[in-house]
C-alpha cells in the first residue's frame, strides 16, 4: 500500500521517562527491550517482554513496546490486542498507543478505527504535519476524499512538502474527476521524487482517465524502465491498449503481469476475454478455470465459462457452470435465458420454459425498479463487478521474506492441576497403554510447586529404585527443567534396559531438539518458517543431531504406528534438515490418524506455503482457525486475501 512509502518514526524518545518497577527485573527486561527494538531484534525483545507481562501483568509499558514489536513483525491482531491492553491500563499518557494501533488497523482494513485512533494524536499533538498525511491516506482508503484534500492542504499549510502529501491529493482529485488538478499535483510530486514507478503510474492513470491514451502508455513506459517487474504498469499498459485496439500488445501486457504475478485473478480474467473474442475457447476456459481457483465467487467468470463450454459442446460443464452463476446471484438475466437454450439443446423442453418464464420475471423486476428485489442483467452485473487497474501489491510480497514460526513439538510432561486445558492425555493405542502420570503439550505451563522444591533430589543420580517408570519420571522432570543433556542420559539408561519402551525414543527425540534449540548449536539464526518464493538451505552443523532425533522419532513410529505426535514431532525434523516434501508427508499422515490435529493443519500450511502452493496452504490455515488455533487467522490476513477475496 502507498502508506508503506513512509516509515513512521518509533517514539521511544518519548516513553524513556517511565516510572521505576517495584520490580528489578521486570525494569531490567523492559530496558533490555528497548534496546532489542531500536536494533530491530523484535522477537528477542518479545520474549522478554513475555516476562514481563507474566510477572507483572497490569504494567502498560509492556503492553505497549510489544505491541510496537508485533507491528512491525507484521502480526496485526497481536499489535492490536497489545495496544488495546496499554491505551485500556494507561489511558492518559501513552498517545504513541494510538499512533500505532490506528496503523494497525489501517493495516486490517478497519479504516473508520484507524481514523478514530488517529484523531486522539492529532487532538494533543495538532502541530505535527505528519500526522496529518497519515491521516489522509486512512481517509483515502475510506474513500473521504474531500477530506483528503483538507488534510493534504493542512499538512501543506505547515511547510510539510513531500511527495506522499502531493501523491495522495492527486489520488483524491482523480477519484473526484478533478482531473487536471490531479496532473498538477501528480508532477509536484515527481519533481520531489523523479524516481518512483508508482508516480509514473499514477500520472498515466489520470491520463487514461481523460482518454489520452497514448500519452499514458508513455507513462507506463517511464514505469518499466525503473520496476521491469511492475505488474501494475503492465496492467494498466495493457488496458490502454485495449482502448486503442492494440490486442497483441494488451495480451503480451497481460502475459507479463501473470510471469510476475501468478495468482493475479483480474490479469487472467482479461485474458481469457480476450482469447474467446479470438475463438480461442480452449485456452480462455484454462484461464476462466484459474480465475475460479483463485476466486471461487466470481459469478461473471463462472457466467464465462458456461458460454464457452457451450459453444464447444460441454453441455453438462456447461449446464453446472451456469447453476453456480445463478446460484451465486439469482438475479442473473442473461444466464437464466442462456440456460434456457442449452437445456434445449438436452431436449429439456420444460426446464427451458421455466428458465424462459424466470427471466422474464426478473426483467420486469428490473425495469419496475424494485428496491428490494433488483434485478441486473450482466451488463450492469458487469459493471458492479469491474475489473479494477488500480489494484495494489500487499505490503509483503511473496518474495519478501516473513518469518513466522511453525507451531512447536509435543513433548512429555507431567500432569498437574495447571495446565489441564493444555495436556493431552498419553495413550498408545497399539499397546493399550496410558501413562497415567503424563501428558503432552506444545504450550507452556507452570510446573507444580512440589515440582520446582525436588530440584535436588532430581538432579541426585542415585536413584532408588531402577524401574524404568520411575527413571522415566525423573526424565521427563529434568526435561521440564529444561536440564535436557541430564535427561537424555536417562533415557539412554531406559532404552538400554528395554529397547521398546516406545515413551523414552519419543522423549529422547524432543530432548534432542530442544538442547540443539537452547544451545544455540544452528547456524540458522533465523526463525524457523520462511514463506518465500524459494527455501534458502544451509549446512547446519546440527543436522547430526537432528538425523539422532529422526531416528528416535522413526522408532516410536515403528513401535506405536497410530501415534499421530510422532509424525508430527518427525516432520519438524524433517524440516529441520531441508526435507519439506517429506516433513508434508508426515503431517498429512499426522491429519489422517487425527483429524483434529490444528497444528498439524497449520504446519502444513507454512510448508505448502514455503513450496509456493498458496492455495492449499490457505486451506489449511482456515481449518486450523477453525480447531481453535488463533494464529492461524494472522496468517490468512497476511497471506490469503488474494485466494479469498
Amino acid at each position: 500500500m502507498l502508506l508503506s512509502k513512509f516509515r513512521i518514526t518509533l517514539f521511544i524518545q518519548f516513553v524513556f521517562a517511565i516510572s521505576a518497577f517495584s520490580q528489578l527485573n521486570v525494569n531490567t527486561y523492559i530496558l533490555e527491550a528497548r534496546k532489542d527494538i531500536s536494533d530491530k531484534n523484535y522477537f528477542e525483545a518479545i520474549q522478554k517482554l513475555d516476562v514481563c507481562i507474566e510477572v507483572y501483568p497490569g504494567k502498560h509499558e509492556a503492553y505497549f513496546y510489544r505491541g510496537i514489536c508485533k507491528y512491525y513483525l507484521k502480526d496485526n491482531l497481536g499489535a492490536e490486542q497489545d495496544l488495546n491492553n496499554a491505551i485500556s491500563i494507561y489511558n492518559t499518557l501513552l498517545y504513541d498507543s494510538y499512533h500505532y494501533r490506528s496503523l494497525v488497523k489501517y493495516r486490517l482494513g478497519d479504516y473508520e478505527g484507524a481514523i478514530s485512533d488517529i484523531n486522539h494524536v492529532i487532538a494533543v499533538q495538532g502541530n505535527d504535519p505528519q500526522l496529518y498525511m497519515e491521516r489522509a491516506f486512512y481517509k483515502l482508503s475510506n474513500q473521504n476524499f474531500t477530506d483528503v484534500i483538507s488534510d493534504c492542504n493542512a499538512a501543506l499549510r505547515m511547510n510539510y512538502f513531500s511527495e506522499n502529501i502531493y501523491m495522495c491529493k492527486g489520488m483524491a482529485e482523480n477519484a473526484l474527476n478533478k482531473f487536471d488538478s490531479a496532473s498538477i499535483n501528480y508532477n509536484m510530486a515527481l519533481k520531489l521524487n523523479s524516481g518512483d514507478e508508482d508516480l509514473y503510474i499514477r500520472i498515466g492513470m489520470n491520463d487514461a482517465s481523460m482518454e489520452k491514451y497514448n500519452e499514458a502508455i508513455e507513462q507506463y513506459n517511464h514505469a518499466l524502465k525503473i520496476d521491469s517487474a511492475s505488474t501494475l504498469a503492465y496492467y494498466n499498459r495493457a488496458e490502454a491498449n485495449l482502448k486503442l485496439n492494440n490486442d497483441k500488445s494488451a495480451l503480451e501486457d497481460y502475459n507479463m503481469v501473470i510471469t510476475y504475478d501468478p495468482m493475479n485473478a483480474l490479469a487472467y480474467f482479461n485474458r481469457g476475454v480476450m482469447e474467446s473474442n479470438k475463438n480461442d475457447y480452449t485456452n480462455a476456459i484454462a484461464d476462466f478455470d484459474k480465475v475460479l481457483l483463485l476466486n471461487p465467487k466470481n459469478v461473471q467468470a463462472w457466467l464465462n465459462r458456461a458460454k464457452l463450454k457451450y459453444q464447444t459442446k460441454d453441455y453438462n460443464g456447461s449446464l453446472t457452470d451456469y447453476n453456480k452463476a445463478i446460484d451465486l446471484y439469482p438475479y442473473l438475466v442473461e444466464a437464466y435465458y442462456d440456460r434456457a437454450q442449452l437445456k434445449e439443446a438436452l431436449h429439456d423442453n420444460a426446464g427451458a420454459k421455466a428458465d424462459y418464464k424466470m427471466g422474464n420475471a426478473i426483467g420486469e423486476l428490473s425495469r419496475s425498479g424494485d428496491g428490494h428485489q433488483r434485478a441486473n442483467d450482466s451488463t450492469n452485473l458487469m459493471h458492479l463487478m469491474a475489473l479494477n487497474s488500480d489494484f495494489n501489491n500487499e505490503d509483503q510480497k511473496l518474495s519478501d521474506t516473513t518469518h513466522i514460526d511453525l507451531m512447536p513439538l509435543f513433548y512429555v510432561t507431567l500432569k498437574n492441576n495447571h495446565s489441564k486445558s493444555e495436556c493431552i492425555p498419553l495413550l498408545f493405542k497399539k499397546s493399550h497403554q496410558e501413562y497415567r502420570n503424563f501428558c503432552l503439550t506444545n504450550r507452556k505451563i507452570q510446573l507444580v510447586d512440589s515440582l520446582k522444591d525436588s530440584s535436588s533430589n532430581i538432579l541426585n543420580e542415585n536413584i532408588k529404585g531402577n524401574s524404568g517408570e520411575i527413571l522415566l519420571q525423573k526424565a521427563v522432570q529434568k526435561t521440564n527443567m529444561q536440564l535436557f543433556n541430564a535427561a537424555i542420559k536417562d533415557y539412554d539408561k531406559i532404552i538400554e534396559q528395554d529397547t521398546g519402551y516406545a515413551i523414552a525414543y519419543f522423549a529422547r527425540g524432543i530432548d534432542i531438539c530442544k538442547e540443539i534449540e537452547m544451545t544455540g548449536e544452528s547456524d540458522n539464526n533465523e526463525q524457523d518458517t520462511y514463506i518465500n518464493k524459494t527455501y534458502r538451505v544451509v549446512n547446519d552443523p546440527a543436522n547430526d543431531k537432528y538425523k539422532k532425533a529422526f531416528a528416535d522419532f522413526s522408532k516410536i513410529i515403528q513401535i506405536e504406528p497410530d501415534f499421530a505426535f510422532a509424525y508430527y514431532d518427525r516432520a519438524y525434523v524433517k524440516y529441520k534438515l531441508h526435507d519439506l516434501n517429506g516433513a508434508i508427508d508426515d503431517y498429512n499422515n499426522a491429519i489422517l490418524l487425527n483429524p483434529d490435529f490444528a497444528e498439524a493443519y497449520y504446519n502444513r500450511g507454512l510448508l505448502l506455503f514455503c513450496l509456493n502452493n498458496k492455495i492449499d496452504a490457505c486451506v489449511d490455515f482456515s481449518k486450523a482457525g477453525e480447531l481453535g488455533l488463533t494464529e492461524a487467522y494472522l496468517i490468512i490476513k497476511l497471506y490469503c486475501t488474494e485466494v479469498t477475496k
